[in-house]
């Protein structure tokens, strides 16, 4: 396979590594999504509950499937959101973190505005 991509034995392990570490990292921070989401379905009660957190690399976004007391529901959060509300977790970025997710449920009501 390393002759193929016209990498040497050791270029093409690196290559290999390097994208096992970004998967991982992916994954972990889909778990830590999931966890922040959680926290947010908690605050409206019974009937909602996160599904599953997958990563599409075509539009560089995460997509949440919930299940609501209206039936499931997607939303998609761009990375920068992600990113900003996990890396820094100020209560202001984990508050843009909660209101889109309100906003995709419909829940516009329960918004902070400032």
């Amino acid at each position: 396979m390393a002759g193929a991509m016209d990498l040497s034995e050791e270029q093409f392990r690196q290559c290999k590594l390097d994208h096992l570490l970004k998967e991982e990292r992916r994954l972990e921070r889909g778990k830590d999504l999931g966890e922040q989401v959680k926290k947010i379905l908690g605050e409206l009660g019974a009937g909602y509950r996160l599904t599953s957190v997958t990563w599409n690399s075509n539009t560089l976004s995460r997509r949440l499937e919930i299940e609501t007391p209206q039936g499931p529901q997607n939303l998609v959060l761009s990375w920068e959101l992600v990113d900003d509300a996990l890396d820094s977790r100020t209560r202001s970025e984990l508050q843009r973190l909660r209101n889109m997710v309100l906003f995709g449920l419909g829940r516009q009501e329960l918004i902070v505005r400032h």
